[in-house]
């Protein structure tokens, strides 16, 4: 196991994380720290880096490299925020911090900034084509892509701060109209955001979208805590705009529990966010948590696998938590073992194509509760899979998964569990599950061994019984008697007697 430590000087923040990757591109933070130093607020004054400000910013960062240097950290990468690129004394700046910390600050242009954002998504996303925004306190980032290449980008030389300064005489709500105004003038500008297509998906990168989306989710009791691809609708949108829109400054200064930004700031970010709805969001917008240095990272791990990766976001996404915390030998195996059952039996089943995503993660994900424990580990899997991270799904899909997940003995599905997710998820689905679950639980018994002795099953419906026939390289006997042991599920769940040959 490897580790890759990235040093970031950002606006306001200086923030080391580490990272553990493997040769074959699968990477997961091990640790972060982030320390506070308002370099942009110098710079904005007089376009310097204060001194004192310089050495506080070393006295971090010699402390930082004492944690890397005490875990043997050798591959490292070091990348500054453009801003720093707008201090007047930016080389001396950094010189200083190389000669003391022997530390190399690469400052990113705005077109690595947007690549490394594209990159963030990329990496982070299923998605085909869309328009990605991150509205940051100095700059405004958008950038359309289709297919995996960037069509049109642009870095607009504004952001929450800059637009505060021209409206901060204002109330809250006509600050907000008023940036509405100025931002909706470039923005017309741009000829090609004029033409988004229907299908075309908006994800929200920075703090003002997590912001957003953490309001959204607190003012319609949304059942889980995740911010990543958390879908924000245009009637939660207007719901929290109207809020902060209504606000008088006192009130909106004291919107504690949101960010750690200023709630000013975001009732401007908010306003910014009102003109791309006004402009080109078709169908509300997804919130991401990866920003460039999510992007940065990607591109050096990923790109020394030699190979063009992650067409299959899911998929890496699962293989690099089994490949982080494992709890089966063979959790490809339980797939495939999986699918072939889930195709044999469809005509029992009868279930539409979009659970078979909710059949990968189960499958995959489904002894992940062991990390708490063995005892109760199939329950244990409910709240691992919500917290896994998974990357490629929809929160209603791993919501699911998790059901089936943690439901392969049928009687510990939980209604009362159920009920508190009904925003997420149907009366129609609690059916699905349980099927999804009984194929799960048969798919790891005939894996028991970790030895990958069935190779394929043949299906026959005679009657009031199914006769599942195995393919096997070698015997298989243990594999079928612990697969017979869930013959009392199956006949609850799909009305027929189970025989395995």
């Amino acid at each position: 196991m490897n580790k890759l430590a990235v040093f970031q000087l950002d606006i306001n923040n200086i923030i080391l994380t580490i990272y553990k990757y493997t040769a074959n591109g699968f990477f997961t933070i091990d640790e972060q720290i982030v320390e506070q130093v308002k370099l942009a607020g110098d710079i904005s004054k007089d376009g310097y880096i204060k001194p004192s400000r310089i050495q506080e910013t070393i006295s971090i960062l010699k402390n930082f490299r004492k944690i890397v240097d005490a875990q043997k950290i050798d591959n490292y990468i070091c990348y500054a925020d453009p801003i720093i690129a707008t201090a007047r004394n930016q080389i001396a700046f950094l010189d200083e911090v190389y000669k003391t910390v022997s530390l190399y600050f690469k400052v990113l242009s705005h077109e690595e900034q947007i690549s490394a954002l594209h990159s963030a998504i990329l990496y982070s996303f299923a998605m085909t084509r869309g328009v990605i925004m991150k509205v940051g306190e100095y700059s405004i980032e958008l950038i359309k892509f289709n297919r995996r290449v960037i069509n049109s980008s642009v870095s607009l030389p504004f952001g929450t701060l800059s637009l505060l300064a021209q409206v901060e005489n204002l109330p809250i709500g006509k600050r907000m109209d008023k940036v509405e105004e100025i931002v909706t003038k470039e923005i017309k500008k741009l000829d090609w955001l004029k033409n988004i297509d229907e299908e075309s998906e908006f994800i929200g990168v920075g703090k003002v979208f997590e912001a957003l989306g953490k309001l959204s989710r607190k003012s319609s009791h949304y059942p889980l805590d995740l911010a990543h691809n958390y879908e924000v609708t245009d009637d939660s949108f207007k719901n929290v705009y109207n809020l902060i829109h209504g606000l008088d400054l006192d009130k909106a200064k004291k919107l504690k529990g949101v960010s750690d930004m200023r709630a000013d700031l975001l009732a401007i970010g908010f306003a910014v966010i009102k003109v791309a709805y006004n402009e080109f969001v078709r169908h509300g917008f997804k919130v991401s948590t990866n920003g460039e240095m999510y992007g940065v990272v990607a591109k050096s791990l990923l790109g020394q696998t030699g190979e063009k990766p992650l067409l299959d976001i899911l998929g890496y996404s699962l293989s690099s938590i089994n490949e982080f915390y494992p709890t089966s030998v063979n959790a490809d195996n339980n797939y495939s073992i999986a699918v072939i059952l889930y195709k044999q039996l469809k005509v029992l089943h009868k279930l539409t194509r979009p659970y078979v995503k909710v059949l990968r993660i189960a499958a995959s994900l489904c002894m992940a509760g062991k990390r708490i424990g063995y005892e109760n580990y199939t329950k244990n899997n409910f709240p691992v899979i919500l917290n896994c991270g998974i990357y490629g799904a929809t929160h209603r899909e791993i919501v699911l998964a998790a059901f089936v997940a943690a439901s392969q003995n049928i009687d510990d599905f939980s209604l009362n569990e159920w009920v508190r997710y009904k925003d997420l998820v149907n009366d129609e689905d609690i059916d699905a599950i349980k099927k999804l679950a009984v194929i799960i639980k048969m798919a790891t018994m005939l894996n028991i061994t970790n030895a990958n002795s069935v190779k394929d099953i043949a299906c026959d419906v005679l009657g009031d019984t199914v006769i599942l026939k195995t393919e096997v390289e070698r015997d298989a006997s243990l594999e079928i008697s612990q697969a017979m042991s869930c013959a009392s599920d199956f006949k609850k769940v799909y009305g027929k007697n189970l025989q395995i040959l």
